[in-house]
């Protein structure tokens, strides 16, 4: 199986939306650290650019493998 073959198999992720600051409403674009805390576990610690209140938020990931990539 080669790279290209793998990734152009691939399922296309959820799409994540992104947070507003708890306090300020404002739209946050990226986390300031990503901590994978499993393979499938992910924290975000965000920091809102305007007000400045910090927070986490955590998501699990579902990992999918397709048959047909396991075959080969």
């Amino acid at each position: 199986m080669t790279l290209h073959h793998a990734a152009c198999t691939a399922t296309p992720l959820p799409r994540i939306k992104l947070p507003a600051c708890p306090l300020c409403g404002d739209m946050l674009l990226a986390p300031m650290l990503a901590e994978h805390v499993s393979p499938q576990h992910v924290r975000n610690h965000w920091v809102c650019e305007s007000c400045g209140h910090s927070f986490r938020k955590s998501f699990r990931v579902e990992a999918r493998v397709a048959d047909d990539v396991l075959a080969e």
